[in-house]
């Protein structure tokens, strides 16, 4: 998406090819989008508008695998008048969230009905996501504690309310970002001290169970505030600041590498992809794809690991064998 009212569409399978990669172009009416999601049946994209602070839902057609025939559908009213920090819709497709840099956090349905809305009491939010599970909101912002939401729903699907679950703590400043791994079992968070700290969020809440940091690190910030992205693995940390990236294991915590001055401007959208083979990152105008070298070399040592310990029966011997074989490979193009 950018500035001159246009969202334009690719095809994560043509990112690997060496010629020109197709795009499809949305024309937004009136006003540019500052957030773009996808509808979890690929069908739809849903995308906030900039001044008018509406969600407008655009309905995208497929013909032989190419997108095709794009018609706007619904409306949302406006719900925030300040900037919007944080915009989703979870994964089995039962609710939309958005959320302002102040503290109103916004639940709603698909048809742009209001379900709920949320304090954060963070004075000033930096960033709200979705899990990837579904289940959870968390937010961040001015404070060193960070919350996440439960959304429930009955076994009818019906709407029951949002519930705060429990809390990610041991920051001692503000955090700046947060982010998951795919199946919300960790969860990572990145702070104004320069820390970094991994979490496993794979926890009985209900039970009393609270959340476990598994991993601190620290990284190079300055001036510029800092996105986090956690590969879907759980594996690699990618941190950007400005207009650096930098690397990190999620098992040992090293630093695998900064990709440095990367663009002009300043780096506003970092995420991995959802085989964890790619990272997206958002500069100048460009959507920029890079290998990620860093998850195939953890994912080596992950594995040379567990090819060490007793007692792995044949078949698991080798078929971490074929993984090692298999990322080895990859790694040698890169040498």
């Amino acid at each position: 998406m950018v500035a001159d009212r246009i969202i334009f569409l690719w095809s994560t399978k043509e990112f690997a090819s060496t010629k020109d990669r197709r795009s499809f172009r949305i024309n937004v009416d009136y006003d540019h989008a500052v957030r773009v999601r996808w509808s979890p049946d690929g069908r739809a994209l849903v995308a906030y508008k900039y001044n008018g602070g509406c969600i407008e839902v655009y309905k995208v057609d497929k013909v032989d695998g190419w997108f095709q025939n794009p018609t706007k559908g619904s409306t949302f009213p406006r719900a925030h008048m300040d900037d919007i920090i944080g915009f989703g819709i979870a994964p089995d497709g039962k609710y939309l969230m958005s959320c302002s840099n102040r503290t109103e956090l916004t639940v709603w349905d698909v048809r742009g009905n209001v379900l709920e809305k949320v304090d954060t009491f963070l004075i000033s939010t930096y960033s709200a996501k979705i899990s990837p599970c579904g289940k959870f909101i968390a937010a961040c912002g001015f404070a060193t504690d960070v919350p996440l939401w439960e959304v429930k729903f009955n076994k009818s699907g019906e709407f029951q309310g949002v519930q705060k679950a429990f809390e990610l703590s041991g920051h001692k400043s503000g955090v700046y970002d947060v982010a998951f791994d795919q199946d919300t079992s960790k969860t990572v968070t990145v702070c104004k001290d320069g820390s970094w700290k991994i979490f496993n969020t794979k926890i009985d809440y209900q039970k009393g169970e609270i959340p476990r940091c598994l991993m601190t690190g620290t990284y190079e910030l300055n001036s510029a505030a800092p996105l986090v992205s956690l590969s879907p693995s759980g594996e690699v940390v990618a941190i950007a600041t400005g207009t650096s990236i930098q690397f990190f294991s999620a098992i040992s915590g090293n630093n695998e590498g900064t990709i440095n001055q990367l663009c002009s401007g300043q780096i506003t959208t970092l995420q991995f992809d959802s085989t964890g083979k790619y990272l997206l990152v958002c500069a100048d105008r460009y959507v920029r794809i890079f290998h990620n070298v860093p998850g195939y070399k953890v994912a080596l040592e992950v594995a040379q690991e567990k090819l060490r310990q007793p007692k792995i029966s044949a078949a698991t011997r080798e078929r971490i064998e074929f993984q090692i074989a298999e990322n080895d490979a990859f790694l040698k193009k890169f040498e």
